[in-house]
């Protein structure tokens, strides 16, 4: 029954019922001590939001937390405006200053030019299909005067507020999101896992922009080369734009670094060089990430032990949303359940099936609760069997086929090896021999039609050329002559038995 009510709470109503317990001893959203976390997966996207102060990153940080729980879009979104300045660690009661953030929000702009936008009608409002060439050529011609397509290039851009219309009535905060960020938060393809319980925790505004940034990186240990302009420019326009480096890395950069640090569940370092050729100035900078052992530690404390945390992040590399999504369904996805699922990939890839991910089969595995039957491991060990045998059978066959092809060759090697020794022994006698033998022999080859005649006339000579001091000569006539000589003295042998 408890894991029936668990799986029925949502990380808001987590939340929210974490804001009551906590209300009234007024302990702040970064003072709170749970084993659960509050947080939601980020599309990498919003990485690029430059230009925000450190009240406003918290206060879109708490919009979309609340829009991330809700699988549907919607025109408005409302809470409890305390529950919001909560969630978003705002203590202030001054409503200027509030005001003020909200203006922050809405007059900043999140560039969507990669995303999955490619066109916006002619007021500005994204469509979610663009035609294809042709037919937009078509419209072109018939009316060029139409404005209602406006197509975007690669060189333009596409920019949408991150926050509409926002109304405080009556103790609540309501507020709308455009439609296509909204699907972006939702529904998130390339994204980490954002924690307010972490973010808000920091203080200076350029940790949090630089964190912000480069919290999508932090899988591949480090960014690539990024302008320090953009790094200058990620809270906005400020002195640190237009600082020397020296007093930028002093008075931002470096207190920035060391708050991620010490408040973060990263480990962040950085290197500098001057990335235009021939100049000195330092333009270019790259960070060098790593996760916290802590941080990873969170994630190995929610299972009962260590080796099946090793077995999820080595065997099969889950990424931190995916233990963020298995920390979410704990009431349900239990260690009995995920060792289910391993079992159950570790089959299927036994099997030899097409996965094209492990880490993402294996969460679907979970997700539809798959396992393997004693049925199924019968059968695949009855087959693993037979493979087995069939294999073993092969290798027989082959290892014999080898054999024989292996004696063969060495029966042809001892061949020609004698044919060699025969031809250099035969070689050897005819040079040593007495001027005699060597005119008998080179008579006997001479007089022969079949082996000598037709060598000497293939070398274009009259028989009464050759003699025994010029027959070695001439290699054509030589090479059919030292068999010759061979198969003489073979026959001398056979008469002295």
């Amino acid at each position: 029954m408890a894991n029936s009510v668990e799986r029925r709470v949502t990380p808001l109503q987590y939340a929210l019922d974490l804001f009551v317990e906590n209300a009234p001893v007024k302990t702040p959203i970064d003072a709170v001590v749970t084993s659960k976390d509050i947080g939601y997966q980020k599309n990498s996207i919003f990485a690029r939001i430059i230009g925000l102060g450190l009240s406003a990153r918290r206060f879109v940080d708490a919009a979309y937390f609340i829009v991330a729980q809700e699988p549907e879009t919607s025109d408005t979104y409302e809470v409890s405006l305390n529950f919001f300045k909560w969630l978003m660690r705002y203590e202030s009661h001054n409503k200027k200053h509030f005001s003020s953030v909200v203006c922050s929000v809405k007059s900043a702009m999140l560039e969507v030019t990669s995303g999955p936008v490619v066109s916006v009608d002619s007021k500005g409002r994204l469509l979610e299909d663009q035609p294809d060439a042709t037919e937009a050529d078509e419209d072109a011609d018939a009316d060029q005067d139409d404005e209602s397509f406006v197509s975007v290039s690669d060189d333009e851009g596409d920019w949408l507020e991150l926050i509409g219309r926002v109304s405080v009535r009556n103790g609540r905060i309501r507020f709308r999101v455009p439609l296509e960020l909204q699907r972006l938060i939702k529904d998130p393809e390339n994204s980490y896992w954002t924690s307010l319980l972490l973010t808000s925790k920091f203080k200076l505004i350029y940790a949090r922009a630089i964190y912000d940034h480069v919290l999508p990186e932090v899988s591949h240990e480090r960014t690539d080369w990024i302008s320090l302009d953009l790094i200058r420019n990620l809270p906005g326009k400020s002195w640190a734009n237009f600082a020397e480096f020296k007093y930028f890395k002093r008075d931002y950069l470096e207190p920035a670094i060391k708050h991620i640090n010490e408040l973060s569940d990263i480990e962040i370092a950085y290197e500098t060089r001057a990335g235009t050729p021939g100049s000195r100035k330092k333009d270019q900078i790259r960070f060098k990430l790593k996760r916290k052992e802590e941080a990873a530690a969170a994630d190995a404390d929610m299972l009962s032990s260590a080796s099946l945390y090793l077995t999820l992040y080595k065997e099969f590399g889950l990424s931190d949303k995916q233990f963020a999504q298995i920390r979410e369904n704990r009431g349900t996805w239990t260690d009995a359940r995920i060792e289910q699922a391993i079992d159950y990939v570790r089959w299927r890839i036994t099997k030899g099936d097409d996965i094209r991910r492990a880490s993402g089969y294996l969460m679907k595995a979970l997700t539809e609760n798959y396992r393997v039957s004693d049925a199924d491991k019968q059968v695949s060990l009855l087959q693993t069997k037979r493979v087995e045998k069939a294999a073993a059978k092969d290798e027989e066959q082959n290892a014999r086929k080898d054999a024989v092809a292996a004696s063969v060759a060495a029966a042809e090697a001892a061949a020609e090896q004698r044919r060699q020794d025969e031809m250099r022994a035969a070689r050897d006698f005819f040079n040593a021999a007495e001027k005699k033998t060597q005119e008998e022999l080179v008579c006997r080859f001479v007089a022969s039609s079949t082996i000598g005649q037709r060598a000497i006339d293939r070398q274009g000579l009259k028989a009464a050329v050759v003699n025994e001091t010029n027959i070695m000569t001439w290699p054509s006539i030589a090479g059919t002559f030292v068999p010759f000589v061979a198969a003489e003295l073979r026959k001398a042998a056979r008469r002295v038995r």
